[in-house]
């Protein structure tokens, strides 16, 4: 009566569950309760058997039901990976690392489940040949799929943890079975249905918990690349682990050594792809982390550290400077908003960088200054740069809400081929911004436009 009843109850569930998808949903939780049907529907000629003693032949009705589980769980955790919206390098990562532990499992489940159960029951009808070979592979579904979840980015849902749960009850189950007459041969199996009820119990859990929807929603990262977390990599030293131990340790001899080693060397392949890929990945990182210390992250050009750094080979030829501050600029942030002010920045940077020569300088100090340094003009040369970052700046640049002007203030200073001192380059750098700072803020006072002025050199 009680299993009859978690049954109806179970049931009903799957139903409520069913009935409340919301249409983006359905593509992943349809198969889901699919599959838990189908291990609910197994359950009944499995009571007609054992219950009611029914024909063993309707019984056997149980075996095909319960193995089509595993099928329609593969097919809601794939269409679950799809909707995650991972990029395609993660997704090639997950599926090596799965693909590992995979391959380690197989071989277990081979050694440990598929060949003593086949051996055992050469003499049983198709059936129980069909189930000796069935549920251990479903057992190694059961681990894909969880490993699927729990290696997916993000921080796991409710429903997810009920979803794993239910995962480690099936292998837990499984494995207890066949070890369990090994070491206590009158224990009986009276405990396996129940088991299963409960597991079937997580599984219709998930479907009506409120956080399913984040398993079918996209996945968010802050700029993540798919390196290699500390314990995927013990996951994966000790799946490859595993299966050398077993070639050591395990009487294999003729297709089953071969079986092993090829297993063994499809991991290595994989592994040696996973850290060859996490290498670059932290190569990457690290140049990223390199550019962010050293560029300004809104507008993509030299900070002052970086400037910094190239003005101190360019103090010994004769560099100038050319202090840009924008006019009208806080109108604009006032106005407009922040993000039309973003857009200006960009738009600043970008035309800056197009007038000037690859081994000039464009910086940015904060706010609304930028600092352009080039070496080796003459005056004429200093004066027409001058006209054209002003005429190129003053161009309408394209918002939110239509176009938008700003105007200029430059302060320029050139610093003489004498006046270079490698020893003390970095107060030589700090007085020429200061000088140019301070002529930028006299063009400003006079309504705009630009500011020459000579540098004092120190006795």
């Amino acid at each position: 009566m009680a299993f009859l009843t978690g049954a109806v109850v179970l049931a009903a569930g799957l139903t409520t569950g069913a009935r409340s998808l919301k249409p983006g949903e359905r593509g992943a939780w349809v198969p889901w309760i699919i599959g838990v049907s189908c291990a609910l529907i197994g359950y009944l000629p499995w009571a007609a058997t054992s219950l009611l003693g029914m024909s063993a032949t309707i019984g056997n009705l149980a075996v095909p039901l319960w193995a089509g589980v595993y099928f329609w769980l593969a097919v809601a955790i794939v269409c679950m990976i799809k909707q995650r919206a991972l990029p395609r390098s993660e997704r090639i990562a997950l599926a090596k690392d799965v693909g590992v532990v995979v391959a380690a499992a197989t071989v277990f489940a081979w050694h440990v489940l598929i060949e003593p159960a086949l051996d055992g029951n050469v003499t049983a009808d198709e059936w129980a040949l069909i189930a000796a070979f069935c549920y251990p592979l479903g057992d190694i579904t059961v681990l894909v799929l969880g490993l699927t979840l729990l290696l997916t980015p993000g921080r796991p849902s409710t429903a997810e943890r009920l979803m794993l749960w239910s995962f480690a009850g099936c292998l837990t189950v499984d494995i207890t079975q066949v070890v369990l007459p090994m070491v206590a041969p009158d224990a009986g199996f009276a405990w396996y249905i129940p088991s299963y009820m409960i597991i079937n119990g997580l599984m219709a859990a998930a479907v009506l918990h409120p956080s399913r929807s984040r398993v079918t929603g996209p996945v968010l990262q802050a700029g993540a690349t798919p390196g290699m977390r500390g314990w995927r990599m013990i996951l994966l030293g000790s799946a490859l682990s595993a299966v050398g131990l077993s070639v050591i340790l395990m009487p294999h001899s003729g297709w089953n050594r071969l079986q092993t080693a090829a297993a063994m060397l499809i991991m290595i392949a994989v592994i040696l792809s996973r850290l060859q890929r996490a290498v670059a990945d932290l190569a990457s990182a690290e140049q990223t982390m390199r550019h962010q210390a050293t560029h300004d992250q809104l507008t993509g050009v030299a900070n002052r550290a970086r400037l910094m750094d190239e003005m101190r080979h360019a103090v010994t030829k004769s560099p100038t400077l050319f202090f840009v501050d924008l006019d009208g600029f806080k109108a604009i942030n006032d106005t407009r908003g922040h993000h039309t002010g973003d857009i200006v920045l960009k738009a600043v940077a970008e035309r800056l960088t197009s007038i000037v020569r690859s081994t000039d300088s464009v910086a940015r100090l904060g706010g609304d200054e930028f600092v352009v340094v080039c070496t080796g003009l003459g005056p004429d040369e200093v004066t027409a740069l001058a006209a054209r970052i002003e005429r190129t700046l003053s161009s309408p640049i394209a918002g939110d809400g239509g176009p938008v002007t700003v105007g200029s203030s430059i302060g320029i200073l050139t610093l003489p081929h004498t006046a270079a001192d490698p020893s003390a380059a970095d107060d030589l750098i700090s007085d020429l911004l200061r000088t140019a700072d301070a002529a930028m803020y006299e063009a400003k006072r006079d309504g705009g436009g630009t500011k020459i002025v000579e540098y004092a050199l120190s006795a």
